[in-house]
C-alpha cells in the first residue's frame, strides 16, 4: 500500500466525524519491546511519536501529535513516515470538506512487533550464512597492507598475482578464524532465535 492510497469508505466521511477506536491489547513484553525497538532503529523523536499512538484511544492526526508532544508537523511526519516503513503503523486519508486539505488517520499496529523482530533475526541469519558460504567456498590473497582489500583467486590471478592498489605482491589469507566466528555468530543467533520464539509463545 502506498501513501496516497485512499480508504474508499472513509473518502465518504467528514474528517470532523471518522475517528474509529483501534486500541490493542498487548502484553507489557510487547509493549517494552516495540519502545526498545524503535528507540534503537529509529531514534528518540520517532519513540516519543510510537508512545503517543500507543496510548491513544483511537485514530490520531498528525497534527494531535504535534500538540500533545509540543514537536513540530514535520518532525512528526517524518516520525509517522519511518513506523510506516518499518511497518508499525499504518494511515488512512480524507479531504476534509470544509477546507479542501487532506487529514491523515494514524493508527499503531504494536501486535506486528513480534514478526518485526523474527524478521530481522532471520534476515541477519541469512547474511551471515551467506557470507559463510562466500568465505568458505573461495581462496582469498592479499598484500598484508591493511589499506588494500581481500582479493578471490580469480581477481590475484589476472593480475599476476599484484596488488592493483600498491603493487604489493599477493600472498595467501587465510580465512580459517573468520569462518569460526562466524559459525560461532550462527549457532549463537539461532539460539537467540529459538528463545526468543519460546517467548513469543509465552513459553519459559
Amino acid at each position: 500500500m502506498s501513501r496516497d492510497e485512499v480508504d474508499k469508505k472513509g473518502n465518504k466521511k467528514d474528517a470532523s466525524s471518522s475517528k474509529i477506536a483501534s486500541k490493542i491489547n498487548i502484553s507489557e513484553r510487547q509493549r517494552q519491546t516495540l519502545i526498545e525497538v524503535v528507540d534503537d532503529i529509529a531514534g528518540e523523536e520517532v519513540k516519543q511519536v510510537t508512545l503517543v499512538l500507543l496510548n491513544a484511544d483511537g485514530e490520531t492526526t498528525d497534527e494531535e501529535i504535534s500538540e500533545k508532544l509540543d514537536m513540530r508537523l514535520n518532525q512528526v511526519r517524518k516520525s509517522l513516515y519511518k513506523l510506516y516503513d518499518l511497518p508499525l503503523a499504518t494511515f488512512r486519508r480524507i479531504r476534509d470538506k470544509s477546507t479542501g486539505w487532506f487529514v491523515y488517520f494514524w493508527t499503531l499496529h504494536p501486535e506486528r512487533i513480534d514478526m518485526f523482530v523474527e524478521k530481522k533475526q532471520q534476515e541477519v541469519l541469512e547474511k551471515l550464512n551467506s557470507r559463510l558460504d562466500y568465505e568458505e567456498n573461495n581462496m582469498f590473497f592479499t598484500c598484508n597492507n591493511p589499506e588494500c582489500p581481500r582479493v578471490i583467486f580469480q581477481e590475484a590471478m589476472d593480475n599476476n598475482f599484484e596488488c592493483e592498489h600498491c603493487g604489493g605482491r599477493l600472498e595467501a589469507f587465510d580465512n580459517e578464524q573468520l569462518i569460526t566466528v562466524l559459525k560461532e555468530k550462527i549457532i549463537e543467533l539461532e539460539e537467540v532465535k529459538k528463545k526468543t520464539q519460546k517467548i513469543m509463545k509465552g513459553e519459559k
